[in-house]
């Protein structure tokens, strides 16, 4: 992989918001996030990385089919171990020649498959764990917890760069 620190940092902004965050808080339904936990929200971050590394399938990957574990919305310890294998991983695939390959995206808006590689699909995970972090963000702060988490959890790091610049 060309650079795992992205992937890194917004990953262990995960693990330690998980490691910071009360479980019952964790597993609390949120009615701003329409009655979604933050712990669902994770699970649905950790399940698109895993669809990415671990469960393509003959080259096929299909982020319609994960599994919805509940075990990772709900038992933080268990989440952190998984956010874990992720980075290890990802520190495995240093090598361009692994993340170049080849895969098709297979998904509800084209059956057919959409051509693809790992590194793209990783690149899109990192976005998305991006997206979902805000979303997090959002239920931290109804709930008064924002503090658990720093400025940039959830900030695309285009955005990051873009306000550097502006407070220069």
């Amino acid at each position: 992989m060309k650079n795992l620190e992205p992937h890194k940092i917004v990953l262990n902004q995960l693990k330690n918001l998980v490691n910071t965050i009360p479980v019952n808080e964790f597993t609390a339904k949120c009615d701003i996030l329409y009655n979604a936990s933050i712990g669902e929200h994770f699970r649905h971050i950790i399940e698109f990385y895993r669809c990415c590394l671990f469960n393509r399938i003959d080259g096929i990957v299909n982020y319609d089919l994960r599994p919805r574990d509940k075990a990772l919305e709900t038992n933080p310890s268990i989440g952190i171990k998984a956010i874990e294998k992720i980075i290890d991983h990802l520190k495995k695939l240093s090598d361009p020649h692994k993340t170049d390959l080849r895969l098709q995206l297979e998904c509800i808006i084209d059956p057919n498959g959409i051509p693809t590689n790992l590194e793209r699909e990783l690149a899109f995970c990192m976005d998305h764990c991006i997206h979902h972090q805000s979303i997090i963000k959002v239920g931290l702060k109804a709930r008064g917890l924002e503090s658990l988490v720093d400025k940039n959890f959830g900030v695309a790091f285009s955005t990051q760069r873009y306000r550097e610049k502006c407070v220069s």
